[in-house]
């Protein structure tokens, strides 16, 4: 067209040429702009994947306050974690809301219209979302995001666009702190974030070791680079220029959604971090259904009944194994197999007592937790049942029920043969067997209306002495593996049995005894009462990747010095 003189013909064909490729540009610009629009959605979709799998962690919280709970467990630990993770999310909240409130006002400058959707009853603190991109008409508008955060000199952008990036580094740095500074064993730990990105690993010396990976994999998730190299200008430009500088108005608003993706993915990094810091197993609950509880599913004429309704959760989804015996098949190495229920047989009369452990899950493992149930099978006729075993134990209160059919409570009284002490308290019979007892008879007696006493039933009962308690450091029993932390906090031991034992209520007394730490040529003392005295607390400190025994002597109700179970744990 440029050279020698056209004629109309030619000038026709190249003004047709021009518009052709005017159309064509226009064509392209229109596809990538809205390709910048699926970008969006698509990155909008990751950010709710994310916030959904945050959002089970900070739940999960929850179970494992209910699990400490219902364990009677120290609440203080998980306190401070959770406490942590609640200032993480209301850091995000902030940072997110920030980002999108821009975003917001960059639309708003091109549409003249608010795009942020502010859903009723919105707390101070939820985030806020954005209307769709697909229904901005002036998609690729280049003029306003580069005057709200850039300005006329790329090289020197305006603060508001400075602060983006200052915003997301001052959330890294204030979440990072969060997740490192804490005390454990005794000892602080801290990270105090570096002033530059390339003094990363001289701040972390002062956090925990095991810490580092993951504060360092969270640090460098929100770092933002001072400079990139832009395409357009052939050289490096501060990040927020070669970001939003000239761009379209929806690639900005898709920029600042690939911002909070990465907001909400150094969250989840956080809240799993603090989540993992409480070693407490979550039970999964997905029905929760009333549940009617007695003490026993027989009463005589004219007694009452206490009833609780409560409240049971549990997995609906999950089949529980169970180990169970009835009455002489109590002990667990007689134990069967069942899965779900077990059907319970009503042939023999009298109070019948069924023991078992059903299987949970924790951890990926199987841990039995023990549980009982008694029941009474009635007949016209008085019968004896004792609870634990069909047994008595020498210098301990066994606790005896007696029932007679036909007879109130207040007119059922039991008797025993010689060496027996029959103890009533409360409503409730306690036989005491004293010493070189082998075998006790028992018999329960009722009062008819004209005043004479009857026998109605009578039982022979094995004595044995008590069995020997194990020793516990804290929560700490047998066989377990705590971690350093746990271990160096205890302070004294206590003596009871293990919950598959059927005995409950009996103190011992703590006479003395030692503790010892694999590798250690010092020894500790077990003080009369249980406490440990300063050696024994000095090595326990120092038992991490270590075996330690406890051992000590005690007298039970009978007043016999005995030993009892040694204590021997791997600390980790």
């Amino acid at each position: 067209m440029a050279g020698g003189k056209e004629t109309s013909r030619q000038k026709m064909i190249g003004m047709m040429y021009l518009v052709l490729t005017a159309l064509l540009a226009l064509n392209v610009t229109k596809e990538v702009v809205n390709a910048f629009v699926t970008i969006n959605d698509k990155l909008d979709g990751s950010a709710t994947i994310i916030n959904n799998k945050i959002q089970e962690d900070y739940s999960s919280f929850d179970l494992k306050r209910m699990s400490i709970e219902a364990k009677k467990g120290d609440i203080s630990f998980f306190q401070i974690w959770q406490d942590k993770s609640k200032i993480v999310e209301s850091k995000t909240n902030n940072l997110i809301n920030y980002l999108l409130t821009e975003c917001n006002e960059m639309i708003k400058t091109a549409e003249g219209e608010d795009w942020i959707i502010r859903p009723e009853g919105k707390k101070s603190n939820d985030q806020v979302t954005l209307k769709p991109l697909k229904d901005i008409l002036i998609k690729d508008n280049y003029d306003v995001p580069t005057q709200l955060f850039i300005g006329s000199d790329p090289l020197n952008p305006k603060e508001r666009g400075r602060l983006i990036r200052d915003k997301i580094h001052n959330y890294r740095d204030t979440i990072a702190s969060i997740m490192a500074n804490y005390s454990e064993n005794g000892k602080q730990y801290r990270f105090d974030p570096p002033k530059n990105y390339t003094d990363l690993s001289k701040s972390l010396q002062s956090s925990n070791p095991i810490d580092t990976a993951k504060i360092a994999h969270f640090y460098r998730s929100l770092t933002i680079p001072d400079k990139l190299y832009d395409v357009g200008e052939e050289r490096e430009m501060p990040w927020v220029s070669a970001t939003f500088n000239h761009a379209p108005l929806v690639a900005a608003a898709a920029m600042f959604t690939s911002l909070k993706v990465d907001v909400k993915n150094g969250e989840a990094l956080a809240v799993e971090y603090l989540l993992n810091k409480i070693k407490e197993p979550i039970y999964v609950i997905n029905k929760i259904e009333p549940m009617a509880v007695a003490p026993s599913g027989y009463i005589n004429q004219g007694d009452s009944m206490d009833l609780k309704v409560l409240i049971a959760a549990y997995d609906s989804n999950q089949v529980y194994t169970l180990k169970w015996g009835m009455d002489e098949d109590t002990l667990p190495e007689n134990w069967q197999t069942a899965s779900g229920k077990i059907n319970l047989s009503g042939a023999a009369p009298g109070i019948h007592r069924v023991k078992g452990a059903i299987g949970v899950k924790e951890r990926n493992q199987t841990i039995w937790k023990p549980w009982s149930f008694d029941y009474t099978v009635g007949q016209p006729m008085g019968v004896i049942s004792q609870p634990n075993l069909r047994l008595l134990y020498r210098g301990y209160e066994n606790e005896i029920e007696a029932a007679a059919s036909g007879f109130s409570q207040d007119k059922i009284s039991i008797s025993a043969s010689s060496g027996c002490q029959i103890i009533k308290r409360n409503g409730k019979f306690f036989v005491k067997v004293g010493a070189g007892i082998r075998q006790a008879t028992i018999s329960v007696k009722g009062e008819k209306k004209d005043g004479s006493i009857v026998t109605i039933a009578t039982n022979s009962f094995d004595v044995r002495p008590l069995p020997r308690p194990e020793i516990f450091l804290g929560g700490i029993s047998n066989g377990q593996r705590p971690g350093c932390s746990s271990v160096g906090v205890q302070n004294r031991i206590v003596l009871k049995y293990d919950p598959g034992v059927p005995i409950a209520g009996v103190v011992f007394d703590i006479i003395d005894g030692k503790v010892e730490v694999e590798g250690m040529y010092r020894k500790g003392k077990v003080l009369n009462g249980g406490r440990l005295d300063e050696d024994a607390l000095q090595i326990l400190r120092q038992s991490c990747g270590k075996r330690v025994t406890i051992t000590c002597k005690y007298k039970d109700p009978s007043r016999v010095t005995k030993n009892a179970s040694p204590l021997v744990f791997n600390v980790r």
